[in-house]
């Protein structure tokens, strides 16, 4: 993997005021939200729908507002289309699952006036989310009359909503670009590249932090080592499978995950992977599916649907979780977490650093080196199960935010200062939609200038908080936060 790490003589520059992250962007942007929070509804309903997306709240206890048991198998599609809010989830009432919509609004008033009890394309809906915590005195029925189950979310969220949503990785996420006005690609013009550049840095620290104290929250409640599993797993799946591996990994906890790996590494695979299809055939499935009979027989199969329409074969769920079974395997004898904090805290350069992380990963070995699926044909040369390009994304938005999580509960700001340090230098990862489409926006036909992945988190950040409810760039209200003296008082390193 080509590399882009500054020498050493460009890292003298950093003062100590500086080798931290900054809070900066929390105090701009908060000033322009608590304007904006009551009179435009939408902020916090894209919020809310990230919640829902990361399943951020509280599993235990969970039932509709008229206490049936629900377990939330599958979020479903995140829709940003007209419809439901999210296609085909999957919903276990009382020990029944049932596939369908999900509807999501801050409170119960939202589906009549939305209309969506005259609107047929609702009536496949099989739960109404809202956060209030209190049932509504009229509850939501279809154009068909039927009764729709609500979840009082308000129950199970903790903490402020605007927060909790900003964990979902926008990057993978599609959504509408709309028309881009002047007034957006003029910025770098009217404002200067450098100021921009600096407020892209402010804002890729903010996203960053919220990353690790979510993790941190999470690691709270189930710990560390199972916290850091949720994570990786989740950003090995991408966004299409992102909810299935976050819930492979909360059904077969880490403890148990590392117990096989140290026993036997294709356990650990035999157990991520369920063998839910396949044929004896193969001489590797018969392998694996022995293992099961042996090792692992009361290993229960989740019912998920892997959509893969639209799919690159080489991504497909299979070979994605034997990678992470392997990448998991080489950490089983210290621990995950234990063995991403020993590289943090090794005394080496950033270069050395991220090569020890990528070392973690399997190349292309095994079976699914040369395939996609149990029976299609071999592929014409061998290909790693967890590509670079994805690797590189679960060190910069897993890997920097638990280790940073790490340091800042332990007030280590020598670890955190090494964790900034590589962080604004690590190169940047590859680009998607929302961050060309920011780029446009913000410096027209120009580059980013200093583009690494620190100032990639502040683009995914901004686009997140003003751009993607405002593809229009109406009244943006960025464009004041550009002139804010705090932008130009700190050298930001680059």
């Amino acid at each position: 993997m080509a590399q882009a790490y500054p020498t050493a003589g460009e890292t003298d520059d950093f003062q100590e005021s500086q080798l931290r992250f900054s809070e900066r962007y929390a105090a701009l942007r908060g000033r322009v939200m608590r304007e904006e929070t009551d009179s435009s509804p939408h902020g916090p309903e894209q919020a809310f729908h990230g919640v829902w997306y990361d399943q951020l709240f509280s599993e235990t206890g969970l039932c509709t507002d008229e206490g049936m048991p629900i377990r939330i198998v599958s979020p479903g599609w995140w829709n940003h289309g007209e419809g439901p809010d999210f296609k085909g989830a999957q919903i276990e009432f009382a020990g029944t699952v049932k596939t369908g919509d999900v509807e999501l609004h801050i409170d119960h008033s939202g589906w009549r006036r939305h209309g969506h009890h005259l609107d047929a394309r609702y009536d496949g809906v099989v739960l109404h989310v809202v956060l209030d915590a209190e049932p509504a005195r009229e509850p939501p029925v279809t154009s068909l009359g039927r009764r729709v189950p609500t979840l009082l979310l308000g129950r199970f969220v903790s903490g402020d909503v605007l927060e909790l949503g900003e964990a979902p990785d926008a990057g993978d996420f599609s959504c509408d670009g709309g028309a881009l006005a002047p007034r957006g690609q003029c910025a770098a013009a009217a404002f200067g590249r450098d100021r921009i550049g600096a407020f892209l840095d402010f804002a890729g620290d903010w996203r960053t932090l919220t990353k690790a104290r979510l993790l941190r929250e999470r690691a709270d409640r189930v710990g560390m080592d199972q916290a850091v599993y949720e994570a990786v797993l989740s950003a090995c799946g991408f966004s299409r499978y992102k909810s299935h591996f976050r819930l492979i990994a909360q059904q077969l906890p880490y403890d148990r995950a590392r117990q096989l790996a140290r026993q036997d590494p294709l356990l650990l695979e035999t157990a991520l992977l369920q063998l839910a299809e396949g044929t004896t055939a193969v001489p590797h499935f018969a392998r694996l599916r022995a293992l099961r009979r042996d090792h692992v027989p009361g290993l229960k199969k989740l019912p998920l649907s892997w959509r893969r329409i639209g799919v690159r074969p080489t991504n497909f769920p299979e070979r994605r979780l034997a990678g992470a079974a392997l990448f998991l395997s080489r950490t089983a004898p210290e621990g995950l977490a234990a063995t991403l904090d020993r590289i943090w805290r090794a005394e080496c350069s950033d270069k050395e650093r991220c090569a020890e992380f990528e070392a973690l990963f399997p190349a292309a070995m095994g079976f699914w080196a040369n395939h996609c699926s149990w029976t299609g044909k071999e592929l014409a040369r061998p290909m790693s199960t967890i590509g670079h390009a994805r690797i590189r994304s679960i060190i910069g938005n897993v890997f920097i935010a638990a280790e940073l999580a790490l340091a800042r509960q332990a007030r280590n700001r020598s670890l955190e200062a090494e964790v900034f340090r590589f962080f604004c230098h690590f190169p940047k990862e590859a680009e998607n939609r929302i961050i060309k489409d920011m780029t446009t926006r913000l410096f027209g036909r120009e580059p980013v200038p200093g583009l690494r992945f620190r100032r990639q988190q502040g683009l995914l950040q901004m686009h997140q908080d003003w751009c993607c409810s405002n593809p229009a760039c109406v009244d943006c209200p960025v464009l004041p936060l550009l002139a804010a003296p705090a932008i130009a008082r700190e050298q930001i390193p680059s």
